[in-house]
Parts: structure tokens; C-alpha cells; sequence
């Protein structure tokens, strides 16, 4: 016989009795029906964390990859003359130097371009036959690289010539230039302006740059890019110690530049020379990096590699700047190129979904 369960109730002025049976084996029906579903839901959970925290942890290892690599040399500064020795400068050892940076780039490093920081020619003095000759002569060894080269213009180069006349035997049409490779954009700018007239500056000894009104709107617009960007030029935009360990203004405006720089978000490094002795610093969120001279008597043989890595998943680039010569240094700079994380995050999350399903 099934257990009962009898329940009385009365009702007014007609009393009876009402019973309600329940077979004890539907009430542990009831009973599993409800731990099954009890399971169910726990292991519904836990599925859905341990998939969620997968789908997080892999999201968290795109982002960490190291990303893409753009392998720059930077090669500033050679600073050719016939002189044995001038002040810190070895001029006359500048072609052998030079030859053996080349070599280390063909047969080592092996980058996809090359820039050159500008002063290409020490020229103070030099008339300008012979400051042509000279240039010829040290370009034809930067011309044995297997890579691309782009070049800024130093104020050495113009101590006897005119920038026209440089920019001729250089083979450019223009002081300045954009070049887009890989993920990454290369910008080179002109910082040898006359402050007094905005115009290119002729053949006479100056050592400070200045960017003319024309020439920062060129570059306002020529960081206008998604891409990660990395700027070169001759003179450094920021102050750096000189060769006595003095600090030293390298152009005139130098205001000016910076600010274009802290208002273009995808701007990781600005790269240059001038200045005899490797230095780093960061400024305003930018990160500025500084190349030796080649024939500097404490620094000979000096010249740099750029490694920039860029993870477009992240968003997040990483220079390396390694520093050759008898001044070895060795710099890195991290920045995420987006402004709002919590954006990016979102975003990284939708790709990530869209891969896995």
C-alpha cells in the first residue's frame, strides 16, 4: 500500500473530510527531478567560466604577442672632412666608418630601410667644389646598402652648399618625405628653415634648426595616419646634453614641433642626430631617441638599429633602440596607440569572437 498524506478542512455548515494522496514514489520524482536540475545548472555554470575565462586568456595572449617587426638602421652624423681631427671629430675617418656600418647592415642586421640622420659633410670651411666631391664620395658608400634609404638634412650640409644643391646630389626632390611599410609609417622632416624668413636656409655656418610655418603644417598633416609612425630628423625636438655635458636647445621652435607630436595619438618615436652622444628621454608622453656621431673620437663607429615591433590586435607598439659604437647604449619605449582602453578592450573582444566563431 502507497503512503497518504490526509488533509482535513471543514467548511462552514458542511463538514466533511477531503483527502489528497500523493504516491511517495512521485514525491521523489520531485525530489531528483529537482537535484538533476540543480546539476544541470552548476554544470552549465561552470562550463560557461571556464569558457569565459579561456575566451579572456586568449584575448590577454593576443594582446601580450609581440606583433609584426620593422627592422630600421639610423646611420646620423658621418660628418665627412679632410681634416685629421676637428675639435671631437675624426672626419677623415668617416668613409672606413661608414663602410663598416654598411657591411653590418647587408651582412648582419639586414633591415627593410635606412635612414640617414643627416651632416653628412663637415663642410665648415670647405669650399663648395670640394664639399660636393666630399659628399659624393660618402654617399656612394650609403648607396652600397641592399635596403631602402631615406634622408634627412643636416646644418653641416650646408655650411658650404645650398639645400638645393644637396638635395641634387642626393638624388631627392625634397627635404621631406613619408614612406609607409609594413604596418608602420616612416616620417622624415626638414628642420634647417630661416627663422627670419621662413625660407630655406643657404650655404652659411649655423647650428640650431628651425621648422618654418610651412614645413610643421606639412608635418601636422603627414602624421594624419591609423598607422603606429616614427619620425626622423636632424635636430632632436627636445633639449639633450651637448659634448662639454651641457644642455643645449637644438631648434628654435622647438615648442611648436612638440605640440604637433603630443596631438598625434599614433606618434610612438621621434629619431635623430646631431647632438655627439646616444641619449633617450620621454617628453609629454612621446619618446625621443638620439644617435651619435660616426666619427665622434668617444663614439666612433657610431650608429643605430631600430626594432619596432606593432601588434595591430592591441594596438600596442615596442621600439627597441640598440646603439652601436664605442658608446654602446641600449633603449626600449612601449605605447598603446589608442586612446580609450576600455574601447579597445570591446574591440579585441568582437575580433576575438569573430575568430572563434
Amino acid at each position: 500500500m502507497p503512503r497518504s498524506v490526509v488533509l482535513s478542512r471543514s467548511t462552514a455548515g458542511n463538514a466533511h473530510m477531503t483527502t489528497y494522496t500523493k504516491d511517495g514514489l512521485g514525491l521523489r520524482d520531485v525530489k531528483w527531478r529537482k537535484v538533476v536540475g540543480i546539476a544541470v545548472c552548476s554544470v552549465l555554470a561552470i562550463w560557461i567560466l571556464i569558457e569565459a575565462t579561456l575566451f579572456i586568456q586568449s584575448i590577454r595572449a593576443r594582446a601580450e604577442e609581440q606583433g609584426t617587426l620593422l627592422k630600421i638602421g639610423f646611420s646620423p652624423d658621418w660628418e665627412y672632412g679632410g681634416r685629421k681631427k676637428l675639435a671631437h671629430k675624426l672626419t677623415n675617418r668617416a668613409p672606413g666608418e661608414l663602410e663598416k656600418v654598411v657591411a653590418y647592415m647587408n651582412d648582419v642586421y639586414q633591415p627593410d630601410i635606412v635612414v640617414g640622420g643627416g651632416d653628412y659633410v663637415e663642410s665648415s670651411g670647405v669650399k663648395p667644389e670640394k664639399a660636393k666631391e666630399q659628399l659624393l664620395l660618402i654617399n656612394s658608400i650609403f648607396s652600397k646598402l641592399h635596403a631602402p634609404r631615406l634622408y634627412a638634412i643636416g646644418n653641416h650640409d650646408m655650411r658650404s652648399l645650398t639645400k638645393a644643391e644637396v638635395l641634387e646630389i642626393l638624388g631627392l626632390s625634397e627635404a621631406h618625405t613619408i614612406r609607409d611599410i609594413g604596418d608602420w609609417r616612416l616620417v622624415v622632416f626638414d628642420t634647417n628653415f630661416d627663422k627670419n624668413t621662413d625660407d630655406d636656409r643657404g650655404a652659411k655656418s649655423y647650428t640650431v634648426g628651425y621648422v618654418s610655418r610651412s614645413e610643421l603644417e606639412w608635418l601636422r598633416r603627414a602624421l594624419e595616419t591609423d598607422r603606429p609612425t616614427i619620425v626622423f630628423s636632424h635636430h632632436s625636438p627636445v633639449t639633450t646634453l651637448n659634448i662639454e655635458g651641457a644642455l643645449s636647445t637644438n631648434i628654435s621652435n622647438a615648442e611648436a614641433v612638440r605640440a604637433i607630436f603630443e596631438h598625434a595619438p599614433h606618434v610612438v618615436a621621434v629619431v635623430s642626430g646631431h647632438t655627439p652622444r646616444p641619449q633617450y628621454q620621454e617628453y609629454n608622453g612621446v619618446h625621443y631617441f638620439v644617435g651619435d656621431t660616426l666619427v665622434n673620437e668617444t663614439g666612433l663607429g657610431a650608429f643605430a638599429t631600430i626594432d619596432a615591433y606593432y601588434n595591430p590586435f592591441s594596438k600596442r607598439a615596442e621600439i627597441v633602440f640598440e646603439h652601436y659604437g664605442q658608446n654602446r647604449q641600449s633603449y626600449a619605449a612601449q605605447e598603446h596607440i589608442v586612446d580609450d582602453m576600455w574601447a579597445n578592450w570591446w574591440r579585441m573582444t568582437r575580433e576575438q569572437w569573430a575568430l572563434k566563431f
